[in-house]
């Protein structure tokens, strides 16, 4: 982020666990978690955000990589997680509210500072599986003149048919709450995440998505969340 475009995009929405401090929360993430991450491999960069305004997650780890597709990801991922669970090195200290990785087309764009990330995403759980990530931001976005005159950078990334669109801006975002107004906030209906660690024995499997809604007000629906820098 920050303009580059990675091909590959994980992002983690999280909450630190009942009874764990934000100190604690933090040193996890900043002292163990991203170094470790970042040390076996797994990928190239990684970000941390702090929901503005109403959310059920309050803080977003975006990282970054150049995976092509989600076979390829889960391949380095899952085998590098399970070391450093068996390290000891997967602290009891979140509660992961959904992860999702998304895939884009690799494209250039000059780095900038960035004062508020805005995320926008699709129904996850019944989404449009007509619809490519395209079509969607075509008929859930603003006007492509509006985004390009509020954000410095945009990024569009599916995994599945489900679209994450993400905006870099200078702006506050209470600036850009023009651009948004009449959209719903906070994190959208998520489905079933795509597993890293095996269940515990004995857990039940998460269920599958249920069929796409008929609904043509579903295929425009968008969920926009406001997020601000935080930690590396």
């Amino acid at each position: 982020m920050y303009g580059r475009h990675p091909r590959c995009l994980y992002a983690v929405w999280s909450n630190p666990a009942p009874g764990v401090t934000l100190e604690r929360f933090r040193e996890y993430y900043e002292d163990v978690h991203r170094p470790d991450t970042l040390a076996v491999g797994h990928f190239d960069r990684s970000y941390r955000y702090e929901a503005v305004g109403a959310c059920r997650a309050r803080y977003l780890t975006v990282w970054e990589a150049e995976y092509s597709d989600l076979r390829s990801a889960l391949e380095q991922v899952k085998k590098g997680a399970l070391v450093l669970q068996q390290q000891g090195r997967i602290w009891p200290v979140q509660e992961v509210v959904f992860h999702q990785f998304g895939f884009a087309p690799p494209r250039q764009a000059p780095e900038h500072p960035v004062a508020t990330l805005t995320t926008v995403q699709n129904d996850w759980r019944t989404p449009a599986r007509d619809l490519d990530a395209e079509a969607w931001a075509r008929e859930a976005l603003p006007g492509a003149m509006v985004l390009a005159s509020s954000y410095a950078a945009r990024f569009l990334y599916a995994g599945g048919s489900r679209f994450l669109w993400l905006g870099e801006s200078k702006a506050s975002p209470h600036a850009l709450a023009d651009v948004w107004r009449g959209r719903q906030t906070d994190l959208p209906p998520l489905g079933a995440p795509t597993l890293i660690f095996p269940l515990p024995r004995g857990a039940k499997k998460p269920p599958r998505d249920p069929a796409p809604s008929p609904d043509p007000a579903l295929r425009r629906a968008a969920w926009v969340v406001h997020w601000r820098p935080t930690g590396g």
